[in-house]
């Protein structure tokens, strides 16, 4: 799956990730419990699996997650680096055929889950997207409501870390030309594809699934649409990234 882009589709709302390694690839949801509530700030158990032709056929691959949302009930994660794994992830061809992903999670952190729903697998090869323009402001707003993008300085250089968990995600610190406002800028990534003097930019995008409620995500990005989601928590700033939009 190396060099394509996954786009998954379903619950009310398209998310695009792009496939960084060829045995993983990016994944999020909102954890809500049994009365419908959002499950913030605890421990949960997902299960994730892979159906293929339709979504109630029998599963090809599933894995399971032992994680904490954040504060929104927001939780991300790297499908192919799971636990307690059936099947074997890195046998399945994406572009062979109809793929569906079932997602189940037990709020409770245990293994009694509820099904959540099931969203096919698109694949589309990177030489089908079209170019995107390159931004020259250094400040943008494009959407007060729902949008917004800064300037953080020039890009210097990066370190890759992570936490000491077996299975946290990897972690990167980026560090810009503006250190002395944002501090060393803390993404999730194994590596850090930006070049030496790109203008960086901070963006907030709004996502509202069902029309009720929604949340924040957060991301750093170059002119040349290069970009990695942000932590919640930065490193040596000890602030999260919202503050940097109010």
């Amino acid at each position: 799956m190396k060099g394509l882009l996954l786009l998954l589709a379903g619950f009310g709302l398209c998310i695009m990730v792009i496939a960084q390694d060829p045995e993983s690839f990016s994944y999020q949801t909102i954890v809500r419990d049994l009365s419908g509530g959002i499950a913030a700030g605890r421990p949960v158990t997902l299960r994730l699996s892979i159906v293929g032709e339709k979504p109630d056929n029998p599963t090809i691959y599933s894995e399971m997650h032992h994680i904490e949302t954040n504060q929104l009930g927001l939780v991300s994660l790297i499908l192919g680096e799971g636990k307690e794994k059936i099947g074997d992830f890195t046998d399945i061809d994406l572009r062979s055929g109809k793929y569906f992903l079932k997602v189940e999670t037990d709020a409770a952190g245990g293994t009694n889950f509820t099904d959540i729903g099931t969203i096919q697998i698109l694949v589309i090869s990177l030489t089908e997207i079209p170019t995107i323009s390159k931004k020259t402001s250094s400040s943008v707003t494009e959407d007060e409501m729902f949008i917004s993008r800064k300037y953080a300085g020039k890009f210097l250089d990066y370190r890759q870390t992570g936490p000491k968990s077996e299975n946290g995600p990897n972690i990167i610190w980026i560090k810009t030309s503006m250190e002395n406002t944002f501090g060393k800028i803390s993404a999730y990534g194994k590596k850090c594809n930006f070049s030496v003097g790109d203008n960086l930019y901070l963006k907030r995008t709004f996502y509202n699934p069902g029309g009720l409620m929604g949340y924040w995500v957060y991301r750093i990005e170059n002119d040349a649409s290069v970009y990695y989601k942000l932590t919640e928590l930065q490193h040596d700033r000890k602030v999260k990234a919202e503050v940097w939009f109010k």
